[in-house]
């Protein structure tokens, strides 16, 4: 039989982990962390595809910490809100509720050439759990994620739910969304504050967008994909023609963030792509706009992402086009 995939027995600064390592992607859970995925590599080449804080090492998370003080970086759930706020004198947690205390994880199934790990954790806000399972394959670039939303209680609950996926980038980065238009986030507008609120993407008054600004830009940068087609987003990298994308059920999540850091909040260097049932704003703000996700009462979501380790990028390809070798859901 062959070795198994997953080692449970792996720590990173006393923060006990699993370790799933096929021949073409391995990756880093944390239950203790919010159940984060903390890194993606690469194997050929050992590059690592997700972001980490070069100023805060990773720790169990825990409830009532100040979300950016004690983020390390990687893949997080945002859920059932991004920012803090109250909604019918109920208090939402900065950044929700699934990122801060553990998650409970079984090793489903590992023969050497498939593991599972399920993970789950009970929402404290609303009565909601979420379970996710992931998929990882020996000779795969792709990890399947397979989430499970439940409604615990017979009302229908709003919510707002983004993954928070954290992309280090360097020369050479590139971004790709498939969508024809973005919008400027009003809070941090970056290079786009006098642009209007509507860019064409991926090239806007002939600057092209998949590019990234370099650190010493000093901006942050808050777009988001302005029509429902964002059916998947990614990070590519020049120099190593690698890189990460994500592919969803847009009907799920039918809008995509791009929350670029380049040299502006707090000095860092790092690109988000968060695929999202919402707008941002938060969920009190959704509930009044219009534009919270509902779940019905006793009701279950079921839903998948794809993580696909990308291979041989072309280094001019083109921000609205999908990268070659990228997964899809189904």
């Amino acid at each position: 039989m062959a070795r198994g995939l997953v080692d449970t027995t792996y720590v990173e600064a006393g923060v006990p982990g699993l370790r799933i390592a096929g021949d073409r992607v391995a990756l880093t859970l944390i239950p203790d962390a919010g159940g984060k995925l903390l890194d993606l590599v690469h194997v050929p080449t050992g590059v690592g595809l997700l972001w980490r804080n070069p100023r805060v090492p990773l720790r169990p998370t825990y409830a009532g910490a100040a979300f950016d003080d004690v983020w390390c970086g990687g893949w997080d759930e945002l859920f059932p809100t991004d920012p803090p706020c109250v909604l019918d004198g109920n208090a939402y947690h900065d950044h929700g509720d699934l990122w801060f205390g553990p998650w409970t994880w079984e090793v489903e199934a590992d023969d050497g050439r498939e593991a599972v790990v399920r993970l789950e954790r009970d929402a404290v806000a609303l009565p909601c759990r979420m379970t996710k399972r992931i998929v990882v394959r020996r000779d795969e670039p792709a990890i399947h994620v397979r989430y499970r939303l439940e409604n615990l209680s017979s009302r229908p609950v709003p919510y707002c739910w983004s993954l928070h996926v954290a992309h280090p980038i360097g020369p050479g980065s590139r971004v790709h969304l498939d969508a024809s238009a973005v919008r400027v986030v009003a809070e941090s507008p970056g290079r786009f504050a006098d642009a209007g609120e509507e860019l064409a993407w991926p090239v806007h008054d002939g600057l092209d967008l998949a590019a990234l600004p370099g650190p010493a830009a000093g901006l942050t940068e808050w777009l988001r994909s302005a029509e429902p087609a964002a059916g998947w987003c990614a990070v590519a990298h020049r120099p190593h023609g690698v890189g990460l994308g994500l592919a969803f059920d847009r009907a799920v999540l039918p809008t995509t963030w791009l929350w670029g850091v380049y040299g502006g909040w707090r000095g860092h260097h790092v690109l988000l792509t968060e695929p999202s049932t919402s707008p941002p704003g938060g969920l009190a703000a959704s509930v009044l706009a219009g534009t919270a996700a509902w779940l019905a009462g006793d009701a279950t979501l079921e839903t998948e992402v794809v993580a696909t380790v990308l291979e041989g990028v072309p280094a001019d390809l083109p921000g609205d086009v999908a990268p070659p070798g990228l997964v899809l859901p189904g």
